[in-house]
């Protein structure tokens, strides 16, 4: 998995791939992608401010959740 940055133009609601909790999206995205550039979802602020390490564990729980 990889992480892409978007600006965003549009204020419209996301929900969060990793807490599944909506939120509104601001100035900038978090997005999850495949190693082919496909996303998977968006990560919301609260999320993105709890660290890389605890992001990289919840990830690892969801790509686990694919590969079963």
């Amino acid at each position: 998995m990889q992480f892409q940055i978007e600006c965003n133009s549009l204020k419209n609601n996301q929900m969060c791939l990793i807490c599944e909790q909506l939120f509104q999206a601001r100035e900038a995205r978090l997005i999850v992608c495949s190693e082919k550039g496909d996303g998977y979802g968006d990560v919301c602020p609260e999320c993105i401010g709890r660290g890389a390490h605890w992001i990289k564990t919840q990830l690892q729980q969801f790509s686990s959740k694919f590969s079963a």
